[in-house]
């Protein structure tokens, strides 16, 4: 764990390189065709949602329109950003690779290792750097999250954007930038939330949830020290107003060119006018929606909760303890066992990973408990948790639920990393100090037997 961290990124970075490799060339053979086609994409099955194959199919659209028609053309197809990025590599490296995972690898490690970047940097500033490690070992070696990185969905870069964005809060609670740093800060965080507005729009909500504890974070922060710290208010000022002129003023696109609509908290643009309609009744309203969207996936097998109907703040407070049940723990025991549409295989590995955040998260509860008079520790705490619970709120499809979770996941596993890094610390320490104590007993049962001898 001492080693220079650079070493361990670079390695991770070759086992990814190589996982993709490994996962094209089992597409290629058709060593199992029922799971992995011939560009790499893993669950291709006619009967899931629309996920990696039909974004690959859109990037090699674009590619080809690219290539055909110019660049005029290539913007005027209707299609979610990472799409474009992924044709760029397909209308370059594809004329040598193929329109496969291959040709879209050199985007997908970037997302990768920027995530371990993020997870690194977020355990060091908040506890050390062995919790840093730690962690980013631990997220980086997710079997389907790993897996899922060498894939063409959004999800890599999303996760990225909103990694990066706590990062950045978690900075404005733990520093005192001055106003260049915290002006250079507030941009780099608009940048952010733009790209993760672009990106995935349908979870701006948990953007919101993030900024706003942060706000209150940083207001008790300088409650406690008595100060004004006009670098960190200059950041999440900027942040702040990112968050409400980004959502109308910037389309947020899905695979099929539907463009979301306002989100419950904005400033209206020309394009998006003012709603007459309460926030509280925007956000129901959009709860409702999205609830529908995932009952209309054809994975009925997976539904949790699928009958459930939010119609109202009422029906939405109901609800949210077993919200939270479905958002920390599905999918739940008896489901692992199942027959799914990867097979019994896929529910046995997702039933594993589950059982082991099931530990992590105590392991993170004790942390919460150590560091709970650290505001930082708040920031992560409430982002992780009330983003899980909306997740349960929102999403009826364990499977759509498993994958959305990462994220939150993550910020689990930082603050988990480091009561796993105190207690083998304690660990080591105690196994010192008897090994210690037995020195000395030895060195007094020698010394009391040189006295014998001599007084024989």
């Amino acid at each position: 764990m001492r080693s220079n961290p650079l070493r361990w990124l670079l390695l991770a970075g070759a086992i990814h390189i190589t996982l993709t490799l490994a996962i094209f060339l089992v597409g290629h053979f058709q060593l199992v065709p029922g799971l992995v086609d011939s560009y790499g994409t893993v669950g291709a099955n006619p009967s899931l949602p629309i996920d990696s194959t039909a974004y690959r199919n859109l990037s090699s659209q674009l590619a080809n329109e690219l290539q055909a028609n110019g660049v005029s053309a290539w913007l005027a197809i209707k299609a979610p950003l990472h799409c474009r990025f992924y044709s760029l590599l397909f209308a370059t490296a594809g004329r040598l690779l193929g329109h496969n995972i291959l040709a879209a690898e050199p985007l997908n490690v970037v997302y990768y290792l920027g995530v371990l970047v993020c997870v690194y940097c977020l355990g060091r500033e908040l506890f050390n750097t062995r919790a840093g490690l730690l962690a980013s070992f631990i997220a980086g070696a997710w079997p389907t999250f790993l897996v899922q990185s060498t894939q063409l969905i959004r999800d890599s870069l999303s996760i990225l954007c909103l990694l990066a964005l706590v990062l950045l809060l978690t900075l404005l609670l733990t520093r005192a930038l001055s106003w260049r740093v915290g002006l250079a800060s507030g941009l780099g965080g608009a940048a952010l939330l733009t790209f993760f507005w672009v990106i995935r729009g349908n979870m701006w909500n948990v953007v919101i949830l993030a900024i706003g504890v942060a706000i209150v974070l940083l207001a008790l922060r300088m409650i406690r020290v008595s100060g004004f710290i006009p670098g960190n208010v200059i950041a999440i000022t900027l942040v702040l107003i990112a968050m409400l002129l980004v959502p109308p003023r910037f389309e947020s696109t899905s695979l099929y060119g539907k463009r979301l609509t306002i989100t419950p908290l904005s400033i209206p643009s020309g394009t998006q006018p003012a709603q007459t309609e309460r926030v509280f009744t925007r956000a129901i309203k959009q709860i409702g929606e999205r609830r529908a969207g995932f009952r209309s996936y054809r994975a009925h097998e997976s539904d949790v909760d699928a009958d459930v109907r939010l119609a109202t703040v009422g029906d939405m407070l109901k609800y949210v303890p077993r919200a939270a049940v479905v958002g920390f723990f599905a999918p739940f025991p008896r489901m692992w066992f199942e027959r799914g549409n990867y097979g019994r295989a896929g529910r046995l590995l997702t039933g594993a990973e589950t059982l082991a955040m099931y530990f992590l998260y105590a392991a993170a509860g004790v942390c919460f408990w150590r560091h709970r008079r650290e505001l930082p520790v708040w920031l992560l705490s409430l982002v992780a948790a009330l983003g899980t619970i909306a997740l349960g709120l929102v999403v009826v499809n364990a499977g759509a639920l498993y994958r959305l979770r990462y994220v939150f996941w993550i910020l689990f596993i930082v603050m988990a990393a480091e009561s796993l890094v105190h207690f083998t610390v304690l660990r080591t320490n105690s196994t010192k100090s008897r090994m210690s104590s037995s020195v000395v007993s030895n060195d007094d049962i020698n010394r009391h037997s040189d006295v014998s001898s001599f007084q024989t």
